[in-house]
C-alpha cells in the first residue's frame, strides 16, 4: 500500500532462496572455482542469511509462525478469504475429541471448534481426522448453522482498534524508510548497474522479489547483491560489478530465469545491442595516462574489437619526457614521435 516491496524481505520462498545462494552456491563456488571469485560481503549479507535462519527457527513458536504471522502472501490469502464460497460447518455430532485441533497445519481451528476464517485454507485435513464425520466444507450460503456454541462460530478480532491504527503507522514509518534514496544517507553512489534486459529503476524496484535466481545462473560471476550503497529499497537485488568480472557475450542466462519480469527475456543477439551502461577509463591507473611510466597498451581496445563491439578507440595524446633531452639532440619530427602514444577512449555512441 505505501510502494515498497515486501516479498523480498519477508516472503519465506525468496527468503529461503538467496539465503541457499548465500550459503550453499557460495560453497560451491568456492570448492569450484577458488575465493577469487566469491564477492566481498558486508553485514546486510549475514542479515541475509539471519533472515534465512529466522524462517526456520520461528517455526518453533508455533505451526507455520512465518506464513501465519509474516508472510505477505499468507495476509493476502487471508484477506481473499473474505471472499470465500466455501464454509467450514461443523455438525452438532461432533464428540469434541481434538483431532482437528491437532492436525490442523494452520492453528484455524478454534478451542470451542470454530473456524478461524483468516487461517482457514479449506484444505479439509481436519474434516479426513473427524471420527464421527461431523467437519463439512459446504456453500456459506444460507448463513452458517450447525456450529458448536451458535455465535462461538464467529472468529474473535485479531487486533484491537488502537493496535491496528499504531502498527498501521509503523508500517507507513518504515515505508518511508525504504523509499529514502542513498543521497539521503550521505552517499554519492551512481545509479545501479543493472544486468541486460532489466526494466526502468523505479518499475525494476517494483518487481523486483530479490530471489538471487540470476545470481545463481550467472557464470562470471558478474552479478553481486547490493548493499545499503543505492539506498535501503535496493536492499538485495542484482547488481552488475564489472570490475570483479566480464558480462560474458553469449549468456543471456539472467534474462530467463526472473520470475517477475524484472529483467526482460532476451535472445544473446538483441541482449549483445542491449546498452547496459557507460564504460569509462580509469586514468589514475590505465597505463597510457598514468604520470609515472607511461606506455602504450591495447588490451582493452584489443579486447572490445574482438567481441565485436568496437567501442574502444586509440587516440595519440602527448606526453612530457621527463628529464626532457637536450636541445638540438632530437630532430622534431623524431621529438614528435617520442612524445605522441596511443591511449583508449571510450565512444559513447557505441
Amino acid at each position: 500500500m505505501c510502494g515498497v516491496l515486501l516479498s523480498g524481505f519477508v516472503a519465506a520462498i525468496p527468503v529461503v532462496t538467496r539465503g541457499m545462494m548465500f550459503t550453499a552456491a557460495r560453497l560451491q563456488l568456492l570448492i569450484m572455482k577458488g575465493s577469487g571469485h566469491l564477492a566481498p560481503v558486508d553485514w546486510t549479507f549475514w542479515l541475509s542469511i539471519g533472515l534465512f535462519a529466522a524462517v526456520f527457527f520461528l517455526g518453533l513458536l508455533g505451526r507455520r509462525f512465518w506464513c501465519r504471522y509474516l508472510c505477505p502472501s499468507g495476509a493476502l490469502f487471508s484477506v481473499a478469504n473474505l471472499l470465500r464460497i466455501g464454509e467450514r460447518k461443523v455438525e452438532p455430532t461432533c464428540i469434541r475429541c481434538r483431532r482437528c485441533t491437532e492436525i490442523c497445519p494452520f492453528d484455524a481451528i478454534q478451542e470451542d471448534y470454530a473456524t478461524r476464517t483468516a487461517d482457514c485454507t479449506f484444505c479439509q485435513t481436519c474434516g479426513g481426522v473427524c471420527p464421527p464425520g461431523a467437519i463439512q466444507f459446504t456453500s456459506r450460503f444460507p448463513a452458517n448453522e450447525g456450529q458448536p456454541g451458535g455465535e462461538l462460530s464467529v472468529p474473535p478480532r485479531p487486533l484491537s482498534r488502537r493496535a491496528f491504527v499504531a502498527t498501521a503507522t509503523a508500517a507507513a514509518g518504515t515505508a518511508a524508510l525504504f523509499r529514502l534514496p542513498a543521497s539521503a544517507s550521505g552517499s554519492d553512489a551512481p545509479r545501479p548497474l543493472r544486468p541486460p534486459g532489466s526494466v526502468p529503476e523505479e518499475l525494476f524496484l517494483d518487481l523486483c522479489i530479490r530471489c538471487g535466481q540470476c545470481f545463481k545462473v550467472c557464470p562470471g560471476p558478474v552479478l553481486h547483491a547490493a548493499g545499503l550503497e543505492y539506498g535501503w529499497e535496493s536492499l538485495w537485488t542484482p547488481v552488475v560489478r564489472p570490475d570483479h568480472a566480464g558480462c560474458h557475450q553469449v549468456c543471456n542466462f539472467c534474462t530467463l530465469v526472473c520470475p517477475t519480469g524484472a529483467i526482460q527475456p532476451l535472445t544473446n543477439a538483441v541482449k549483445r545491442r542491449v546498452h547496459m551502461g557507460l564504460a569509462r577509463v580509469d586514468t589514475e591507473t590505465c597505463l597510457p595516462f598514468r604520470s609515472a611510466d607511461r606506455r602504450e597498451c591495447e588490451v582493452c581496445y584489443v579486447e572490445c574489437r574482438q567481441a565485436g563491439y568496437d567501442a574502444i578507440e586509440l587516440r595519440e595524446i602527448e606526453i612530457k619526457l621527463v628529464p626532457p633531452p637536450p636541445e638540438g639532440m632530437f630532430s622534431e619530427l623524431e621529438l614528435r614521435e617520442m612524445t605522441r602514444i596511443r591511449a583508449p577512449f571510450v565512444n559513447a555512441a557505441a
